[in-house]
């Protein structure tokens, strides 16, 4: 959480109750408990990222699923989820060693297209 300034990567929400450290692969994928094997992400984003419902590419750009962006529902959706699409990740850790590994993002953002 450090690493990102105890923010959410996806929204930059400040606080450290509602947040979680995401991993980009899995443990059952090979995914270490790393700092460049994670993102810090509000609840919310987490859920979304775990579910396939929002996808971060390796060029740090959220997508969030098709059907996602085209449902009606409140406003959490609409600025929670709808509202991320296309935009890049608002805090990434600096130093090359902190920032997330691009080959773990592209092999997670492959799950995430084919998932959808």
């Amino acid at each position: 959480m450090v690493a990102y300034t105890t923010k959410c990567s996806v929204c930059s929400l400040g606080y450290a109750q509602l947040l979680d450290a995401a991993h980009i692969l899995e443990d059952a994928r090979g995914g270490l408990a790393e700092i460049s094997n994670g993102l810090a992400m509000c609840k919310l984003h987490h859920a979304a990222y775990d579910s396939n419902i929002l996808g971060v590419d390796q060029d740090h750009r959220i997508h969030v699923r098709e059907d996602i962006l085209q449902h009606v529902d409140g406003p959490m959706l609409r600025h929670g989820l709808q509202e991320e699409h296309g935009r890049k990740l608002r805090i990434i850790p600096k130093g090359p060693k902190l920032m997330p590994n691009q080959e773990h993002l592209a092999a997670r953002f492959e799950k995430f297209l084919s998932a959808g």
